[in-house]
């Protein structure tokens, strides 16, 4: 009996001394879990600057109070958004051992320091490296401690927007002015004059001077793919010279917009449309290369006879 009584005393030690243990290592796990909010900022809404710097690059984005900027060129909009959006959902997952910090040198020598200001106080800086061959980010205080960061429920490569260049950052759209102002539009095809075309804006209607009726849903068509266009890529002059050849040659298109102002936004297409191909252009200030898709504003006269 004494024993029977003596082992459920034993008993009760044991699951007596495993609850504290639980209790104490659970205790500890909640104290060094990692702080989801680390690396984040309170109000991104008050951030009106942010700066990049990776070795000799020093990139600035600076909020005018309603655009953002990079350089003295507007930026674009979404990709703003997108950034924004990355460092708000960006978590930490795991502090970095020590043993694995020596085959991520390479990584953390490339890092980038990213700073967010607001006015004239920082209101966070932090190092940013990044592994593209699995897709891991890294994010670091002093550059030396260095956590593991992630978007829950998404398999992207976070580091990628820390990256982009200047013209990268830039707005894409070829003809940036206010619509409502618009009052001509003239395409001219140098090989073949006949298949020129004017349209204009008038008594609120818009029209093509050289086509007596036209197909006013392929019209309104081609006006909003001309509205909408955009550029893949913003070409720097070195990467231009890639394409000197064909830029040194006659374009297949001319474009010319004029705006009530007479203010002139132009563009020359070099390529002929293809299938799945960039299109290599120039607008007044650079050479660009447009998407497959900007085939449709290389649009003849042909095009909008009603049939």
């Amino acid at each position: 009996m004494q024993q029977k009584r003596n082992i459920r005393l034993l008993i009760s030690l044991v699951v007596l001394t495993a609850s504290v243990f639980l209790i104490s290592w659970l205790g500890q796990k909640t104290t060094h879990q990692i702080d989801k909010e680390l690396f984040k900022v309170a109000d991104q809404t008050q951030i009106d600057k942010v700066v990049f710097e990776s070795g000799n690059r020093k990139l600035e984005l600076k909020f005018s109070g309603t655009k953002w900027w990079v350089s003295d060129k507007e930026a674009d909009r979404q990709l703003i958004k997108v950034f924004f959006a990355t460092i708000l959902q960006a978590e930490p997952k795991r502090k970095i051992s020590n043993s694995p910090l020596d085959s991520l040198k390479k990584q953390f020598a490339q890092r980038t320091k990213l700073t967010l200001w607001m006015g004239d106080q920082v209101a966070k800086e932090f190092y940013v490296a990044g592994n593209p061959a699995k897709s891991e980010t890294y994010f670091s205080f002093d550059g030396n401690e260095w956590y593991v960061v992630a978007i829950p429920g998404y398999r992207v490569y976070v580091a990628s927007i820390f990256d982009l260049t200047e013209n990268d950052w830039r707005d894409k759209r070829v003809f940036n002015f206010n619509w409502q102002n618009f009052k001509s539009l003239k395409a001219h095809f140098p090989q073949q004059p006949t298949q020129d075309f004017t349209i204009s804006f008038a008594n609120k209607l818009f029209g093509i001077e050289e086509v007596a009726v036209a197909d006013t849903t392929k019209l309104s068509n081609y006006l909003e793919a001309i509205f909408n266009l955009q550029a893949e890529k913003i070409l720097t002059p070195e990467e231009a010279t890639k394409y000197d050849s064909l830029l040194a040659a006659e374009p297949f298109l001319q474009i010319e917009i004029q705006d009530i102002a007479t203010k002139t936004f132009a563009l020359k297409i070099y390529s002929s449309p293809g299938k799945n191909s960039r299109l290599v252009a120039r607008t007044k200030e650079e050479a660009i290369l447009l998407p497959p898709q900007a085939a449709a504003v290389m649009r003849k006269r042909e095009y909008f006879v009603l049939n």
